[in-house]
C-alpha cells in the first residue's frame, strides 16, 4: 500500500515540476458544498444520471499557490464531506488542482474550469461502492478526481460552482472500485 502511495504522490506532484517561477498574489477560498450519488459510471454521466437516495454536504478550503500566466493557475485543495441517506460516513479528499480562468465572456460572467487529482479516503467503506456488482474491491483509500466549473459576476469574491466528485480505484492500482457524487455549492474567495 505504500508504494501506492508514493506513486500517486509523484504522479500528482509532476506538473509542478515544469510551472514557472512567477507567483501570484496568494488567493485563498472556501466553497460550500452539497451533492447526490450518482450510480453512473464517469463517462456515463452525460447520458444518463443512477441518482441513489444517498447525499452529501461538506466544506472545501483551496489555496492557489502558483499563477501560470494570465490563463491557469494551480491549487492545492482539502474537502470534508459527510455522506446521508444510504451512506453514512465521513471522506476526506486532497487534491492538486489546475483552473483554467480566461474566457472571452469574463466580463459579463466571470467563468473558470477546474481539474484535478489526489486521494479520498473515508472513515468506513462506503456502502453503494460495495453494493455495485462492477465494484469487486470497494476500499476506504481511492483516487480522487474533480472536475469543476465556476460562474460569478465580474470582481465578486462568490461564484456559484458545479463539480463532479469522482473516487476511483484506477483500474486496480487502488482497487476495482469507485463512484460519483454530483454537487454544487457556493464559493467565497480572500
Amino acid at each position: 500500500m505504500t508504494a501506492k502511495l508514493v506513486l500517486v504522490a509523484l504522479v500528482a506532484l509532476l506538473p509542478l515540476a515544469s510551472a514557472p517561477a512567477a507567483f501570484a498574489e496568494k488567493e485563498w477560498a472556501l466553497t460550500l458544498l452539497g451533492g447526490q450519488y450518482s450510480g453512473s459510471r464517469l463517462l456515463e454521466l452525460g447520458g444518463k444520471a443512477d441518482f441513489k437516495d444517498s447525499y452529501t454536504a461538506g466544506l472545501a478550503v483551496s489555496y492557489q499557490f502558483v499563477d501560470w500566466g494570465r490563463h491557469m493557475r494551480w491549487e492545492l485543495e482539502g474537502q470534508m464531506l459527510k455522506h446521508f441517506g444510504e451512506q453514512e460516513h465521513v471522506e476526506f479528499t486532497s487534491s492538486i488542482n489546475v483552473r483554467w480562468i480566461t474566457f472571452p465572456w469574463n466580463r459579463h460572467l466571470e467563468t473558470s474550469v477546474a481539474f484535478g487529482g489526489g486521494l479520498s479516503v473515508t472513515s468506513e467503506v462506503p456502502v453503494l461502492e460495495k453494493r455495485d456488482p462492477e465494484n469487486s474491491q470497494a476500499a476506504t483509500l481511492l483516487h480522487y478526481l474533480l472536475l469543476e466549473a465556476a460562474v460569478g459576476l465580474p470582481n465578486s469574491r462568490w461564484s456559484l460552482v458545479g463539480r463532479v466528485h469522482h473516487r476511483s480505484g484506477i483500474f486496480g492500482l487502488f482497487s476495482h472500485s469507485g463512484s460519483n457524487v454530483l454537487e454544487v455549492g457556493v464559493r467565497y474567495r480572500f
